[in-house]
């Protein structure tokens, strides 16, 4: 279990990785997202070469990562939310995509020390190591009992 006090700025947590299939593309885009070049072929291939991910659902997929490679390991209590987020390039079906975590801080809470913020930089990245997305959220964690 990793508590605040384990959060030294830098530290870096790989995240994993997980294929994209171009099926899924679609199933997402249909119910959340269903803009062309995420739904035919012939709109994504003349803007973007090919079918996209929404980069909504690429940041569900990130998510996805980050509780499985971190949150499920930390003492989270909850989110107040993300500061930024940057779809930076285009996922397409068949990219693996691969997410890591770097502390950039953390501060104890004066009215609550049985906790604090991390702010933490998290990155996806597709099989060429090129980033397709960035975010630089906050996660409430828990103080060593």
């Amino acid at each position: 279990m990793f508590y605040l006090e384990d959060l030294n700025d830098g530290r870096e947590f790989e995240l994993g990785s997980l294929d994209i299939t171009k099926e899924s593309i679609i199933d997402f885009a249909e119910k959340f997202d269903p803009q062309a070049f995420h739904l035919d072929e012939d709109v994504a291939s003349k803007m973007f070469g090919g079918l996209i991910a929404s980069g909504w659902h690429t940041a569900s997929l990130c998510n996805r990562l980050v509780v499985d490679g971190f949150l499920g390991s930390a003492a989270c209590m909850a989110s107040p939310g993300v500061d930024e987020l940057r779809f930076v390039k285009p996922v397409f079906g068949g990219d693996v995509l691969t997410g890591k975590i770097t502390v950039v801080s953390t501060k104890q809470s004066e009215k609550k020390p049985d906790r604090g913020l991390a702010k933490l930089k998290i990155e996806m990245f597709n099989a060429g190591n090129e980033l397709v997305l960035s975010m630089l959220g906050n996660v409430i964690i828990g103080c060593r009992p």
